[in-house]
Parts: structure tokens; C-alpha cells; sequence
């Protein structure tokens, strides 16, 4: 037996607003993860000017790989935790 029509259109209607929210929240999780993505990119590329510009070679070469370090490992952990937490809302 088919639903009432008033029932099936508040069923319709509820799922268009629940489908609104979750493209927006799926939106912004992707914003997010963009924006950490440049940020560990920053701190990477900051840590490698600094070593750069210091005198002691060694100091400069520590500097530099940990500068590519934490750059390319933020960025990572930045689209693994977003991956997950996609697979979780259902996304993925």
C-alpha cells in the first residue's frame, strides 16, 4: 500500500535538506583539508628558509631535510585523517 502524499512529500522534502547539509559539511571538510595542505606546506617551506640562511652547514642541512619532513608528513597525515574521515561520513 503506497504512502499518503502528504507523508511522501515531508519524506522527500526531509531527505533534499539532510542531502543540503551533507554536501555542505563534505564541502567544507575538503576546504579544510586544502587549507591545512598549504598551512604544513608554509611551516615546510619556513623551516627551510631558515635553513638556508643560517651559517652553520650542519645546522642549515638539518634544517633543510626536516623542513621537507614536516612538509611532505603534514600533508599526509592532513589527507589521511580527511580520507578517514570521509570513509566514516560515508563520502568515500
Amino acid at each position: 500500500m503506497p504512502l499518503p502524499r502528504h507523508i511522501r512529500e515531508a519524506q522527500e522534502q526531509q531527505r533534499v535538506e539532510e542531502h543540503r547539509l551533507a554536501t555542505r559539511d563534505a564541502f567544507w571538510a575538503n576546504v579544510r583539508t586544502a587549507i591545512m595542505c598549504v598551512v604544513w606546506t608554509c611551516v615546510g617551506l619556513a623551516i627551510m628558509a631558515w635553513g638556508l640562511h643560517t651559517t652553520d652547514k650542519a645546522r642549515g642541512d638539518v634544517a633543510w631535510r626536516g623542513g621537507v619532513i614536516v612538509g611532505y608528513a603534514g600533508i599526509l597525515f592532513t589527507v589521511i585523517r580527511w580520507h578517514l574521515k570521509a570513509k566514516n561520513r560515508g563520502d568515500a
